[in-house]
């Protein structure tokens, strides 16, 4: 059984994660074939399931649809159909089957028989509507729906049939239906039509919105699944708060700012800016009010709150460059005098000042392709992504030709350069993120090639030293661990791995010395002792994705970019918060510090380049558990 149909089975059975949803996404959407097969083991599925609940989808019926009562007769089977409880596997549009259950043997003589059933459904639903369907308006009183009056990147919206519907501004959501952005770049903006309160859905999170009987009146109430969202919200006419629902803690709010976000089903947090919101526990009838600037970090199973300052927001950077549109990558220059910045045809160079002291420009077509700097700062390498093409590696600062690879990195997360641009290491697309080659590249040879089979190979970062390459092996498997891998970057044997939590592998990034390595997960970073093979800290409580990582120079700081635009800096040695910067943006691709670990650099979707000044590790808020 393939990865694919593993994901197919466990999402029938009802056990799929979110995270395992978003691998089956990725692996279909990379190979077209397995698609397609795919979404005939689905369609077969769906058939199966409409014959044993008894509808009657026959020859006979299409023959009366398209006699006597197509409109009628289409009707009472979406009616049915929106009243029954959808399986899990609708939130996948079209819906799938199980392998397992049509086997080549079996389908081929359902194929005929229900290729006339599903042509009876596309009849019936063809007559009652031939365009995309919009979101219905709410019924009901009009405080117990809420408008989409902003969207931007990928937003869909799931009716509670599982049906995917048109989100486009101006549309009403009705209770019950749930909104997902998707990607890095998307965003949806809501307003309550009670009091026009304010929602934002941060990138790659899920909400249902519903309301709740209370009396009279109805509580407008958003589930909170994954991801982030913020709110604002004006002082409540009935004095019923807005609710905000996590796995572990409801936010009650009957006015101010808020930001709630949750990386996993065990733990959430709750930053409030102003205003009067009260957090309640499953294990305490007692609401718990949180004053301005603080912050409570919620864990399953544990009864008290860690509540702590929140940081001022550093939103002043010492200088910006030009928006960052296209930029693949972003460095500090060997002197510290300059950020570089590149993308696969152009390399440019920026003064203290925030001025471009030199640039050189390729030939420039549609697509931009990959960039990335050696880590010392001799080399840049660059993919145009167009047919036949391989890695060039340009030496800096001249940007002249240095040599070709021939590989072909998918993705700026699939590949990693050794310090000095020795070798290259490219995650291979097919078969689905589970081989990793590495590229000599003075010979143009390959060293070795690493196959896993019971992981996807989601993160990787090579030693300062160059003679290890660290790869995050992730596992949507119940009886298989997740870990880092230690590899001899010479002959790709495995010198030894580090067993993490549960949770998917974002990012690494080794220390300077190459004593540390920390590991990126959603709302969570481990710091691990490479020469004692120890887990030396943890950090947790900030609950974003994160999308970087890396060291201060002298290892004192780590930085970590997140995807709802900042970059939290915490000390080393104890976890302490020590800085938090906004970048006005989303989706952070790259920190870097300076040679004296006074600055910072970032990169970030459709933002400016920045250098920040980094503050001084002094106690200024508590630790995080």
């Amino acid at each position: 059984m393939n990865r694919i149909a593993e994901l197919t089975t466990q999402l029938l059975d009802g056990t799929l994660t979110d995270a395992a949803g978003q691998e089956l996404d990725t692996l279909l959407a990379s190979d077209p074939q397995a698609e397609a097969q795919f979404l005939m083991f689905l369609e077969l599925e769906a058939e199966l399931r409409g014959l044993r609940r008894g509808w009657d989808l026959s020859a006979s019926t299409l023959q009366a649809i398209e006699k006597e009562q197509a409109e009628r007769t289409a009707q009472a089977v979406l009616q049915q159909i929106a009243t029954t409880a959808p399986p899990a596997w609708v939130r996948f549009r079209p819906p799938l089957a199980s392998p397992r259950a049509c086997s080549p043997r079996n389908y081929r003589w359902l194929v005929a028989g229900l290729m006339t059933c599903a042509a009876a459904m596309v009849v019936a639903v063809g007559l009652v509507e031939r365009s995309p369907r919009a979101i219905p308006l709410a019924s009901g009183s009009e405080f117990t729906s809420a408008k989409l009056i902003h969207k931007s990147g990928s937003v869909e919206v799931v009716s509670p049939s599982g049906e995917v519907l048109a989100a486009e501004e101006g549309h009403e959501l009705p209770p019950g239906f749930t909104l997902r952005t998707v990607g890095d770049d998307s965003l949806a903006i809501l307003e309550l039509l009670y009091d026009q309160t304010r929602v934002e859905i941060e990138s790659d999170t899920l909400v249902r919105f519903t309301a709740e009987a209370n009396g009279s009146l109805r509580q407008p109430r958003f589930y909170l699944a994954s991801g982030q969202l913020s709110a604002t919200v004006p002082p409540r006419v009935n004095k019923e708060p807005l609710i905000v629902s996590t796995s572990v803690a409801e936010v009650l709010a009957r006015n101010g700012n808020f930001i709630v976000s949750s990386a996993s089903p065990e733990s959430a947090r709750v930053d409030i800016k102003h205003g009067d919101v009260q957090l309640l526990r499953p294990v305490s009838t007692r609401p718990t009010t949180l004053a301005s600037g603080k912050a409570a970090v919620v864990f399953a199973g544990v009864e008290g709150l860690d509540i702590e300052r929140i940081l001022s927001v550093d939103r002043q950077p010492l200088w910006t460059g030009p928006p960052a549109v296209n930029i693949r990558d972003v460095t500090f220059s060997p002197t510290g005098d300059e950020v570089w910045v590149a993308n696969a045809r152009m390399f440019a160079r920026w003064n203290a000042n925030g001025k471009l002291s030199e640039s050189s420009f390729y030939p420039r077509r549609s697509n931009d392709g990959l960039a990335t700097f050696s880590r010392d700062k001799r080399f840049l390498l660059t993919l145009r992504g167009e047919r036949d093409d391989c890695v060039l590696v340009r030496t800096l600062p001249d940007g002249g030709e240095h040599m070709a690879i021939n590989a072909r990195p998918a993705d700026a997360k699939s590949w990693v350069v050794a310090p000095d641009a020795a070798w290259l290491a490219v995650v291979d697309p097919r078969p689905q993120h589970r081989r990793v080659t590495v590229v000599d590249s003075v010979s143009g040879d390959q060293r070795f090639v690493r196959a896993y089979d019971d992981h996807l190979i989601t993160a990787l970062a090579a030693s300062p030293n160059g003679r290890s390459l660290a790869l995050g092996l992730s596992s949507n498997a119940r009886t298989v661990s997740n870990r880092v891998a230690l590899l001899d970057s010479q002959t790709g044997e495995q010198r030894f791995a580090l067993s993490v939590i549960k949770r998917p592998i974002t990012t690494l990034t080794y220390s300077a010395d190459s004593h540390y390595l920390a590991v990126g997960f959603n709302g969570t970073i481990q710091v691990w002792d490479l020469r004692l093979r120890e887990l030396q800290r943890t950090i947790s409580g900030f609950e974003r994705a994160i999308t970087c990582l890396a060291f201060s120079p002298d290892g004192s700081r780590l930085a970590a970019g997140t995807s709802d635009g900042h970059v939290w800096v915490w000390e080393t040695a104890t976890g302490r918060h020590i800085q938090l910067l906004e970048l006005g943006s989303r989706g952070v691709r790259a920190v870097v510090f300076s040679s004296d670990g006074q600055q910072l650099v970032t990169l970030a979707n459709n933002a400016p380049i920045a250098v920040w000044k980094i503050s001084d590790p002094r106690p200024q808020s508590a630790e995080i558990h």
